[in-house]
């Protein structure tokens, strides 16, 4: 009986050789596999903090009206934001009688006024702030009894309401528009969520209400200013914040942290225009 011929160790070698080689490369693939998907997730987190952050703007910032932009820096504007209008009814007891139409009731209860305004008969906008709701429900023959009568609207989720406005101003004539407007100020700042990073924050002054509400961003975020009847767009706010007639929102969000294999976080810009009216 012929005895089996084993292994020789030049042939054991070349086994290891090549079972190294291939354990290298299924290495190389699983990290490179890692690496990719640990990308694609930061690239989803830096969109989705864009995205974010280009909603809660733009909602506020398109209803800005005439004379809307108040304050504006590269990192930080301040708007007048309606979010309710009327009609007034007429003046009693030391303030403006208003009767609202039906507006976004979740909205309404959350919001903190800091003035009106009122359209003139040149269909300019006066404001009067700051301002008081002075009562929150007043009795709505106020408007049935004004002179045309006024009727007061009701729709799904708001009932018929009309408000008392303080200070009063008596050339609010009757059937003059007004809206109830917030100063809101959006800022990017130093993040509280992440110590180190900057975040996007909405203030309400009247109220002093601070939220931050969305994080992190790269520290180029910030804003621009279109300009004029061509919409030329400036890097820095214009000595006449009338001539502003929309923002370039510059939004460069990032992860939170560095993918694997990376030193920096990965970032995600989305530049949007958004446009509103702000005549002098």
């Amino acid at each position: 009986m012929t005895p089996r011929r084993g292994f020789v160790l030049a042939e054991l070698l070349v086994a290891l050789v090549i079972a190294a080689v291939i354990g290298m490369a299924l290495t190389q693939l699983v990290i490179s596999q890692s690496r990719f998907v640990a990308l694609q997730g930061g690239i989803m987190q830096a969109r989705g903090g864009a995205r974010a952050a280009l909603n809660v703007l733009s909602n506020d910032l398109r209803m800005v009206s005439d004379g809307g932009l108040v304050a504006a820096t590269t990192e930080s504007v301040t708007v007048r934001v309606p979010y309710a209008f009327g009609v007034v009814c007429g003046q009693s007891g030391g303030a403006t009688i208003v009767s609202l139409l039906p507006a976004d009731s979740a909205a309404y209860a959350t919001a903190s006024i800091s003035g009106y305004a009122w359209r003139d008969t040149t269909t300019a906008y006066v404001f009067t702030e700051p301002a008081t709701v002075a009562n929150a429900d007043v009795p709505l023959t106020n408007c049935t009894g004004a002179t045309p009568p006024i009727t007061t609207l009701t729709s799904t989720s708001w009932a018929a309401r009309a408000v008392a406005l303080a200070p009063n101003d008596i050339r609010t004539a009757t059937g003059t528009v007004v809206y109830l407007y917030q100063l809101v100020r959006y800022a990017f700042a130093p993040s509280s969520q992440l110590p180190g990073r900057v975040g996007l924050w909405r203030t309400v002054l009247a109220s002093g209400q601070r939220d931050e509400l969305v994080a992190p961003f790269d520290s180029t975020a910030g804003f621009q200013f279109l300009v004029g009847t061509g919409l030329n767009y400036l890097t820095a706010p214009p000595s006449d914040l009338t001539t502003v007639r929309g923002l370039r929102l510059l939004l460069v969000a990032s992860s939170e942290q560095p993918p694997e294999g990376r030193t920096r976080p990965t970032i995600f810009t989305i530049t949007t225009n958004v446009l509103f009216q702000n005549h002098p």
